[in-house]
């Protein structure tokens, strides 16, 4: 972190029998009115430029960037005509462009990505009206631009079911079918099995997904396609710092998507979602070396530094009411972020990982749980580190930054700790502990606005362990058993906090 003259603030975001289901629950080929070129889908992913929709005259139009051919069907509950097309992406239309509320017998039209290679344009109808199919006409004006007319909407109980036409095809040219679509995937339960360490997601139907990180969260996202959760779906809550999982949510993602958002807990390995059958996928954790994977009690993080020194001061923390005290560690910066680069090319998040790693072993050995922001080199914004704090009520929050300060000024050098509130205390106990320990600089305890101090629910602090630029603190800094020491002296710190506050 670069010293300036104030701290600054870096931002680090059903239908059974009814009159209805009989309606919907047959097949027609829509007849081309006139001849059309027929498109196959681009090999790559292209972009849905523009679409609107004009109410006065039922008519939606959209373009795409490349040729496209569209697929089409009628789907129930809601009644929504459905245009997928494939190849596409919306990548191009703004979020608060997606959707046109319309009224009358015409609920809304909106636009959603399905799946990753699939675009969606949603005609949804008001309850209590439906659509004929053999009424909707598709006309290219050409293979990228299409306009679709709409029949006018019809009372569910005036509608007339109408024969099934054959495809009209005119040479090389043809219309999307409308078939009759089976709805969505409606998820029937989510639940934890085997202690927490395997996340069961089932449905009534063959289930379309993506599993990958979130970068802004940092949760494991699963993206559920042409689904929606069933009625009385309860996502598993009540989470814990020991448990695999630390929280579980739904995020409102595209239009006929279900998102599940999973903060696993540090000291788990993802293993990613694989498919159990047609009907049902498994997001599988396991537990790293050295961790219980009972999902319950102590846990012991994998051993990725040599263990503190036998003569370390083995100070037992008190335990909270129900269990171990929980301190969230934050290496600062990391992965596309290197933090501060001082001399001989001396990285603040080499510098800062590595004693946080030492701190959080040093911490277990006490008998505090420790859970990381981060473990290794990957990059993570702000935001997801106070609120991976904030969701498992940790207890302290300790972010370990190293300094630096521009110009060739390598007569700087020193240690310092923030607060920004309730931190003031625990960043004394720290500061003092450094300085006991190391023969640095004392650049004192300082008040400060930084982002993961004001957004933490518990005391926290921000410990600038020196600067990476100055001519003493590199050498300490760049020295390993120096950042064993200096873990130490934090880990010290923070006993002797909980002792004095606990």
């Amino acid at each position: 972190m670069k010293t300036t003259n104030q701290p600054t603030d870096k931002k680090f975001g059903k239908f059974s029998d009814s009159r209805l289901w009989k309606t919907l629950l047959w097949q027609c080929i829509l007849p081309s009115l006139i001849g059309v070129v027929c498109l196959s889908s681009p090999a790559e992913a292209s972009r849905l430029q523009n679409w609107r929709f004009q109410a006065t005259q039922n008519q939606l139009s959209f373009r795409t960037a490349t040729p496209v051919q569209p697929k089409a069907q009628l789907i129930s509950d809601p009644v929504r005509l459905v245009i997928d097309l494939p190849g596409i992406s919306i990548a191009d239309i703004p979020r608060n462009l997606r959707s046109q509320s319309v009224g009358g017998a015409i609920r809304e039209v909106r636009v959603g990505q399905v799946e990753p290679n699939m675009a969606r344009i949603v005609v949804e109808l008001a309850n209590g009206y439906t659509l004929d199919p053999s009424g909707v006409q598709f006309e290219p004006v050409s293979g990228n631009n299409w306009t679709v007319q709409l029949p006018e909407p019809q009372p569910i109980n005036t509608a007339v079911r109408p024969s099934v036409t054959p495809l009209v095809s005119s040479g090389e040219k043809r219309s999307p079918e409308i078939a009759q679509g089976n709805g969505f995937a409606t998820i029937e339960s989510v639940q934890l099995v085997n202690n927490g360490t395997q996340l069961l997601i089932r449905s009534d139907r063959p289930i379309q997904y993506n599993a990958s990180w979130d970068r802004q969260t940092l949760d494991y996202a699963i993206q559920i396609f042409s689904a929606q959760l069933g009625e009385g779906v309860r996502l598993p809550n009540g989470f814990n710092a020991n448990n695999p999982i630390l929280s579980l949510q739904e995020r409102e993602d595209e239009p006929e998507t279900v998102t599940l958002m999973v903060q696993p807990n540090p000291n788990y390995h993802v293993m990613g979602v694989v498919s159990q059958g047609p009907n049902q996928i498994a997001l599988q954790l396991q537990p790293k070396a050295g961790v219980s994977g009972s999902g319950q009690g102590s846990v012991s993080p994998r051993p990725t530094t040599p263990l503190p020194p036998e003569n370390y001061p083995q100070i037992q923390a008190p335990r909270t009411q129900d269990g171990r005290l929980v301190v969230v560690i934050d290496p600062g910066h990391g992965g596309t972020d290197p933090g501060a680069v001082g001399l001989g090319g001396l990285r603040e998040t080499d510098v800062v990982l590595d004693i946080s790693q030492k701190l959080a072993e040093m911490l277990e050995q006490s008998g505090i749980q420790v859970v990381m922001t981060r473990q290794d080199e990957r990059t993570i914004d702000l935001a997801p580190r106070t609120q991976l704090a904030n969701r498992i009520s940790a207890d302290l929050f300790v972010s370990v930054h190293a300094n630096a300060v521009g110009g060739g000024r390598t007569e700087v050098n020193g240690v310092e700790t923030y607060y920004y509130q309730s931190g003031n205390l625990l960043a004394q106990y720290i500061q003092n502990s450094i300085l006991q320990t190391m023969r640095m600089n004392n650049r004192g305890v300082k008040q400060a606005r930084f982002y993961v101090l004001r957004n933490t629910q518990m005391p926290a602090v921000l410990v600038e362990v020196g600067f990476v630029t100055g001519s003493d603190d590199s050498q300490i800094l760049a020295n390993p058993d120096n950042r064993t020491r200096i873990a130490e002296a934090i880990a010290q710190g923070i006993l002797q906090y909980v002792q004095r506050t606990r």
